[in-house]
């Protein structure tokens, strides 16, 4: 369209096997925090809900 601008693409960053390393782990800990927050909110859910003995 005109009287738009492109966007300027970033320069790709070169990463260290130690940058992938910390990344990894820090989207893993993320990852296993989401799920580990799901797990406690349904078994709370299951405890408000369902009929104990």
């Amino acid at each position: 369209m005109p009287g738009r601008k492109a966007h300027n693409a970033q320069p790709n960053h070169v990463w260290t096997p130690a940058e992938l390393e910390a990344e990894c782990a820090t989207q893993l800990r993320r990852i296993g925090d989401k799920l580990n927050f799901r797990q406690k909110l349904l078994n709370l859910i299951a405890k408000l809900f369902c009929s104990g003995t």
